[in-house]
C-alpha cells in the first residue's frame, strides 16, 4: 500500500500573488493610518492599526503556505 502525497490547495504562483497583494494593502493602510493620526483622529487610526495587525497575520499565513510548497519542506 502506498501513501499518495496530498496536492497543495494553491499553486505557489497564486500564493505569491496573494502575498504581494496583502503586502500592498498593508502599505496602503499604513499610509492612510498616518493621515488620520496626523489629523488627530485617533479612533480611526487605532481601528486601522487593528486592520494592520490582521493583515500581518494573513501575510504570515500565506508565507507559511508558500514555505510548505517548497520541495523538501515538510511540517
Amino acid at each position: 500500500m502506498t501513501i499518495a502525497r496530498a496536492q497543495p490547495l494553491f499553486a505557489e504562483a497564486e500564493l505569491t500573488k496573494a502575498h504581494e497583494s496583502l503586502f500592498e494593502a498593508d502599505m496602503l493602510v499604513t499610509d492612510v493610518r498616518s493621515l488620520f493620526f496626523s489629523r488627530g483622529d485617533f479612533a480611526t487610526a487605532a481601528r486601522l492599526k487593528d486592520i494592520q495587525a490582521r493583515l500581518a497575520d494573513e501575510v504570515q499565513a500565506v508565507e507559511r503556505l508558500i514555505a510548505a510548497c517548497k520541495p523538501g519542506v515538510h511540517h
